[in-house]
């Protein structure tokens, strides 16, 4: 269970009128249930796991996004001798679309998200430490209502790669990945070129790596190519990855440090369409973010965490020239969140905290200042 209270729950600009949308304020106070079961058996060399969850979300000012979402993901860890390993999964996870990169002049529309996946897995290892990788997957992405920045789509492909893996249990892993997808909900409009199909493909290199006794390695780089079947000034490509360091300290406390750049698919206009923005796309953005974390264990009962953030979102792939002295969309976000929790004992956990965000863009419309504040139980046996 879960109470949450945030101030600015649809993301507003400072000197928006919550009225102005029909709406009775800014803040909300947010209550979560949720119930699940996990479950683990081991059967010889298969392993099964699966977890199943129902989460209730209720507003108590603004009922009419109030929903209810189940959850789910499943994995068959599978094993035939020593060489054949793999995995058969899938996941089911239903979310509110955030207000931060959803706009829209109707907010009492709820928009809740669906994300499923399916994925198959088969390593043959050739070697005591290498293995030859292949796998299949599909994504389906839905919404209750039109999402211009990231529109339903299917997407299926293949995966196919080697991993190296020695007696210490570290790994690097070479994978070639192609997909191939649709977007639904959304029609083919070539002036707008809004495009009903494209391909992602991409190389990466994984590396999970224990550095010393305290200091753990995980990271990863991408080089990808988005394309679409009929737009090309809609298509991108480049570099993608991440770096996560975590440093354990002590037995009690540890450190991370993470850095992510992405380049990530956004067809979004500028808010309300206003001349001469309205034919002002951008096909995507390139984001880099830097997360620094701590977590320190007081006692065996009592715990707390800190967390700051700070990422940047250049816009690109406009399709229509900029007018002269308009600059494309920029958005700069920092980040900051404190919590304590407290276990009475084992299977009880008792947790509160506080976060907070701000952003700027180049365009105010888009400014928004956001904090929120939850308290905590949950049990589990």
């Amino acid at each position: 269970m879960t109470m949450m209270h945030d101030d600015n729950m649809f993301r507003l600009t400072p000197s928006a009128n919550p009225a102005n949308y029909g709406l009775e304020g800014r803040s909300d106070t947010i209550t979560i249930a949720s119930v699940g079961l996990n479950a683990s058996k081991t059967l010889g060399r298969q392993q099964l796991i699966g977890n199943i969850n129902f989460v209730d979300t209720s507003y108590q000012r603004s009922g009419f996004l109030d929903f209810l979402a189940l959850n789910y993901d499943g994995k068959w860890l599978w094993a035939v001798g020593t060489r054949w390993t793999g995995d058969l999964s899938l996941d089911r996870a239903e979310s509110l679309n955030t207000y931060s990169d959803y706009t829209t002049n109707d907010y009492r529309a709820r928009n809740v998200r669906l994300i499923e996946n399916e994925r198959f897995t088969v390593n043959y290892w050739f070697h005591s430490n290498w293995a030859a990788l292949l796998g299949v997957s599909r994504t389906s992405v839905s919404n209750e209502q039109a999402v211009l920045a990231e529109n339903d789509y299917e997407a299926s492909g293949f995966n196919f790669g080697f991993r190296f893996r020695p007696v210490s249990g570290n790994t690097v892993t070479l994978r070639v990945k192609q997909l191939d997808g649709s977007y639904s909900n959304r029609p083919f409009n070539a002036a707008a070129q809004s495009d009903n199909g494209f391909s992602h493909n991409g190389v990466e290199v994984d590396v999970s790596w224990l550095l010393t006794g305290k200091a753990q390695l995980r990271s990863r780089v991408e080089y990808l190519e988005r394309q679409h079947d009929h737009f090309v000034s809609r298509d991108y490509s480049g570099w993608a990855g991440n770096l996560d360091l975590v440093y354990a300290v002590t037995g009690k406390s540890s450190f991370t440090f993470g850095y992510k750049h992405d380049l990530v698919g956004f067809q979004g206009s500028y808010r309300e369409a206003q001349p001469p923005f309205g034919l002002i796309t951008s096909s995507y953005y390139e984001l880099d973010e830097l997360n620094l974390g701590a977590r320190w264990a007081a006692t065996d009962k009592i715990s707390a965490g800190a967390r700051l953030g700070y990422g940047k979102r250049s816009y690109r792939g406009e399709i229509t020239p900029l007018p002269a002295g308009v600059a494309q969309r920029e958005d700069k976000t920092s980040r900051a969140g404190l919590d304590l929790g407290y276990r009475p004992v084992r299977w009880l956990e008792l947790k509160a905290g506080m976060n907070f965000e701000k952003r700027n863009v180049n365009d105010d419309r888009y400014d928004y200042k956001d904090r929120t504040t939850y308290v905590s139980l949950s049990a589990q046996y």
